[in-house]
């Protein structure tokens, strides 16, 4: 028995072939976007099919703080990311728990709302948050990007978390309320530690759209002083044009803080895509 689950739940043979290349195709471009950051310029010579540089360096990294204010521009970022993180993990998290415990009105038409929300491309709202900063005097202001893509994160978010509280099993909601628990509490000490899972998609969602965006900051911020580390290679696009090297290395730095929260948070983040699917 145990031998026919196992055989059940293991993938097919055929799919390691069809994905080992598919794999590797995929980290072709990550490899020569890093080898090109470890290019120098005085030997811009490579090899390996052109991948891996002869004589690498990081004087490229080394550059870029040098010649930019880098370190402003990474905590522009992560002033606009962490904030917007938190918010859509505590907010969602609320909202997905009323929308699957409590009684609230129209049920339905919210969440078909959150699903309308979901499917909007970042180019069609661009420009209706651009307008709503502008009234509120938000406009080349970090916090109006905290917000944006606060609401911007919601729909996932309640979403992805409401599927794993709904898994969770009405008698564990009857009984806490049956033990006296009041509906704060079971919602913070049962349901919120019980959604770890979905919190870290959501968590690895929030951030890949909030720091790798582009569109939103560029017509959000004028002041170089506050955009964020995307729009650094833009910014100041007069000096990289001269030093590819310097360039890629900014592209890799942008690259690193996802990679690293990604492989944090890898287990939690395949159980709750898994609960998703499920």
């Amino acid at each position: 028995m145990s031998r026919r689950i196992r055989d059940v739940d293991a993938p097919p043979r055929w799919a390691h072939w069809v994905l080992g290349p598919l794999a590797v195709l995929w980290m072709i471009p990550v490899v020569m976007v890093i080898g090109i950051s470890l290019l120098p310029t005085s030997n811009p010579s490579t090899t390996g099919l052109g991948l891996v540089p002869e004589e690498p360096t990081l004087r490229n990294y080394v550059t870029i703080f040098e010649t930019n204010p880098i370190g402003r521009h990474l905590l522009n970022s992560l002033l606009v990311s962490v904030p917007s993180i938190v918010l859509v993990l505590l907010l969602g998290s609320m909202t997905a728990f009323a929308l699957a415990r409590l009684r609230v009105p129209f049920k339905g038409v919210v969440f078909v709302g959150l699903i309308l929300a979901l499917v909007l491309p970042m180019a069609g709202v661009v420009t209706a948050m651009f307008k709503i900063l502008q009234r509120l005097g938000l406009y080349d202001n970090l916090f109006g990007l905290v917000l944006a893509y606060t609401a911007l994160g919601l729909p996932f978010a309640v979403i992805m978390i409401r599927t794993t509280y709904l898994a969770i099993p009405d008698e564990t909601y009857e009984a806490a309320l049956v033990d006296g628990s009041s509906t704060w509490t079971i919602f913070w000490r049962i349901y919120f530690p019980l959604g770890k899972a979905a919190a870290a998609v959501v968590v690895v969602w929030q951030l890949m759209m909030s720091w790798n965006d582009f569109l939103l900051p560029l017509v959000a911020i004028g002041d170089n002083d506050l955009k964020p580390l995307t729009l650094v290679p833009l910014a100041y696009r007069g000096i990289y044009l001269s030093q590819p090297g310097a360039l890629f290395a900014v592209l890799v730095l942008i690259s690193v803080p996802i990679v690293v929260v990604y492989l944090s948070v890898q287990r939690y983040l395949v159980n709750g895509l898994a609960g998703s699917v499920k």
